[in-house]
C-alpha cells in the first residue's frame, strides 16, 4: 500500500510539472506573438484623434512606387460580435491600414470618420466591415456606415484623387445561424452608395458637377458568415490592390506615407462635415426642380408677350402684369423650397438657385421692356411725322406759323408717349420711362426741325405742284359706274414654302386669286386664334363711283 501511494504521488508530481511546462510554453508563445505583432504595427492616430508626429513606417512597409498594394480596413465601433474586430486607433499593420469608422453619437475626431476617410483615400482597395443585414435593409445613408462613406467620398473629391478607380468592398455580415433563405440585394446596396456619393459631390463640387462614383471606386458587395469568408474578402482586397493600375503614389507623390496621411487627416479635420448628405442632396435637387417648375409656369406668358412684341404690338398693362408675374414666380419657388431653407449647405444653394431664377426672369422682362419702348418710340415718331404732313397740306411750308403751330403737335405726341410708356414701367426692376422720354423729346424736336428737308415733305410738295399744274376739268355730265372686284385666297396644307397670285381684269371688273400653303404654319395658326385658316376665302368688293 505504501509503495502504491508513493507511485501515485510521483505520477501526480510529473503530471503537474508537464502542465506547468506546457502553460509556460503557451505564455511564451503568446508573448512572442504579441511582441512580433506589436513590432509590425505603427500607430498613426491615437484614440483621442491626435496625430502621432513621431510615427515612422519601416522602409519595406510600402514600396515607393506603390506596387505593394495598400488595403484600408474600415471597422465599425458600434457593431458587436463583428468578424472584423473594431479598432480605436489608426494603425498600419503590414500593408493594411486599420481605422475606426464613424459613430452616430459623436461628431469630432475619429468618431466623425476622418481617420477612415484618410486611410481610404491613400489605399488602393478599401474594405468596409461591420455592416449588418439590418443596416443594408434600412439603407446605409442613415447609419454609421453611411457617415463613414460620406467622409471617405468627401476626402477623395477634395484631394482630386487621380488614376483609375479603387476597389471598395462592402462586407455585409450575417450570423452563422441565420436562415439560409435570406438574400443580399447587391444592386440595391450599390444604388444606395451612389446616392451618398451624389449627395456629397453636390455639396463639395456644386450642383452642376457631373462626377460619378465609378470614376473613383468600383463597388463590390460580399456576404460574410464566417472567419473563412473574412479571409476571402481580405485576399480579394489584397489582390485588387496589388493589380490596381492606380497606386497610392498618385496621392502621396514623393512624400513619405506618414506625411501624406498627416496632411490628408489635417485637411479633413478642418473641412466641413458632410456626414449626412442624403437629405441635403434631396433638398438641392428639390430646389432645381422648383426652379424648372417656376420658370416653366411663367414661360407660356412670356412667350405670348414675345410673340406680340415681334408683331410690333404693345402688351396691355405690361408693367403691372410683368411685376405680378415675377412676384408669383419667386413666391412659387419659395413655397416649394421652404424645407431646404433650414438645412446647412442646402440653404445656401437654395439662395444661389433663387438668385439665378430671379436674374433670368429680370433679364427676360428687361429685354421685353426695351423692345416695347422701341416699338412705342417708332409709333410716336411715325404718327408725329404724319401729323406734320397733314399740317403741311393745309398751311404749306412757306407759312411763318408752321413751326409755331406744330409745337402743339410735338407736345401732344410727347404726352401720348409718356402716357403709354407709364404702362410699361416696372419700378421694382428700376425700369422707368425717364430715359426713354428724354430720348424721344430730342428725336421729336429733331424731326420737327428737319421736316422741311425730309424726303416725305419734298414728295408732298411735288405732288401738290403737280395737282395744281395738271388740274382736270370737271365732267359736264354726271355718271354712275359700278365695278366688282373679287379676291380669293387658297391656303392648302404646308409651311409657307409655296406662294403665287394670278389676276384677270375685264373692264372695271377684276378677279384676283392667290395660293399660299401656310395652313400648318404655327404663326398663321396663332393669328387665327389657335385654329387652322380656312382652305379658301373669297372677298367680293363692290365699287360705286358717282360723278355729278
Amino acid at each position: 500500500i505504501a509503495v502504491g501511494q508513493s507511485i501515485n504521488r510521483i505520477q501526480h508530481t510529473m503530471t503537474m510539472s508537464r502542465s506547468k511546462g506546457a502553460l509556460a510554453l503557451l505564455l511564451l508563445s503568446s508573448f512572442l506573438s504579441s511582441s512580433s505583432t506589436h513590432a509590425a504595427t505603427t500607430t498613426l492616430v491615437d484614440s483621442t484623434g491626435s496625430l502621432n508626429k513621431a510615427s515612422t513606417l519601416p522602409p519595406t512597409t510600402f514600396k515607393e512606387d506603390g506596387s505593394s498594394g495598400v488595403v484600408a480596413l474600415l471597422t465599425s465601433p458600434g457593431t458587436t460580435g463583428s468578424f472584423f474586430p473594431p479598432v480605436t486607433t489608426v494603425i498600419v499593420d503590414g500593408s493594411i491600414l486599420k481605422a475606426p469608422g464613424a459613430s452616430l453619437e459623436e461628431s469630432t475626431g475619429l468618431a466623425r470618420g476622418i481617420g477612415a476617410a484618410a486611410a481610404g483615400t491613400l489605399a488602393d482597395a478599401v474594405v468596409l466591415g461591420g455592416v449588418t443585414m439590418g443596416d443594408v435593409e434600412g439603407g446605409l445613408a442613415g447609419t454609421r456606415h453611411g457617415r463613414t462613406l460620406a467622409e471617405l467620398f468627401s476626402s477623395v473629391l477634395q484631394s482630386k484623387k487621380s488614376g483609375s478607380a479603387s476597389t471598395l468592398i462592402v462586407a455585409v455580415e450575417e450570423a452563422s445561424g441565420a436562415s439560409s433563405s435570406s438574400s443580399l440585394d447587391a444592386d440595391s446596396i450599390k444604388e444606395n452608395i451612389e446616392e451618398i456619393f451624389d449627395g456629397v459631390a453636390a455639396l463639395v463640387l456644386g450642383v452642376n458637377d457631373e462626377e460619378e462614383l465609378s470614376g473613383y471606386f468600383n463597388v463590390e458587395v460580399a456576404l460574410v458568415k464566417s472567419s473563412e469568408d473574412v479571409t476571402k474578402v481580405m485576399d480579394q482586397a489584397a489582390k485588387a490592390a496589388a493589380t490596381s493600375t492606380k497606386s497610392s503614389s498618385s496621392v502621396m507623390g514623393s512624400k513619405p506615407f506618414s506625411t501624406a496621411f498627416s496632411e490628408i487627416y489635417s485637411t479633413l479635420s478642418s473641412s466641413p462635415d458632410y456626414a449626412d448628405p442624403t437629405p441635403v442632396a434631396e433638398a438641392i435637387l428639390a430646389c432645381n426642380d422648383a426652379y424648372s417648375r417656376a420658370f416653366g409656369m411663367s414661360r407660356a406668358k412670356i412667350a405670348s408677350w414675345k410673340h406680340r412684341a415681334s408683331r410690333g404690338l404693345l402688351v396691355d398693362k405690361f408693367g403691372m402684369n410683368a411685376d405680378s408675374l415675377l412676384q408669383r414666380t419667386l413666391d412659387l419657388f419659395d413655397r416649394d423650397t421652404m424645407a431646404a431653407a433650414g438645412l446647412p449647405s442646402a440653404g445656401e444653394q437654395r439662395l444661389v438657385i433663387r438668385q439665378r431664377l430671379q436674374q433670368r426672369m429680370e433679364k427676360t422682362l428687361n429685354d421685353l421692356f426695351d423692345v416695347q419702348m422701341g416699338i412705342l418710340e417708332k409709333k410716336t415718331l411715325k404718327k408725329f411725322n404724319h401729323s406734320l404732313l397733314k399740317k403741311m397740306s393745309k398751311d404749306g411750308l412757306d407759312s411763318a406759323q408752321f413751326f409755331e403751330d406744330n409745337a402743339t403737335a410735338l407736345r401732344t405726341a410727347l404726352f401720348a408717349f409718356e402716357t403709354s410708356a407709364a404702362l410699361l414701367e416696372i419700378p421694382s426692376l428700376s425700369l422707368t420711362k425717364s430715359n426713354a422720354v428724354r430720348d424721344v423729346t430730342g428725336k421729336l424736336n429733331n424731326a420737327l426741325m428737319t421736316f422741311p428737308d425730309s424726303p416725305a415733305a419734298k414728295i408732298k410738295a411735288m405732288k401738290k405742284v403737280e395737282q395744281t399744274v395738271s388740274k382736270k376739268k370737271k365732267p359736264s355730265e354726271g355718271s354712275i359706274d359700278l365695278a366688282l372686284d373679287v379676291v380669293a385666297m387658297i391656303r392648302p396644307d404646308g409651311f409657307g414654302n409655296l406662294q403665287g397670285f394670278a389676276g384677270y381684269q375685264l373692264g372695271p371688273h377684276s378677279v384676283t386669286v392667290g395660293c399660299h400653303n401656310d395652313a400648318d404654319d404655327p404663326q398663321v395658326i396663332a393669328q387665327f386664334g389657335g385654329v387652322r385658316p380656312p382652305f379658301i376665302r373669297v372677298q367680293p368688293k363692290l365699287k360705286l363711283e358717282v360723278e355729278l
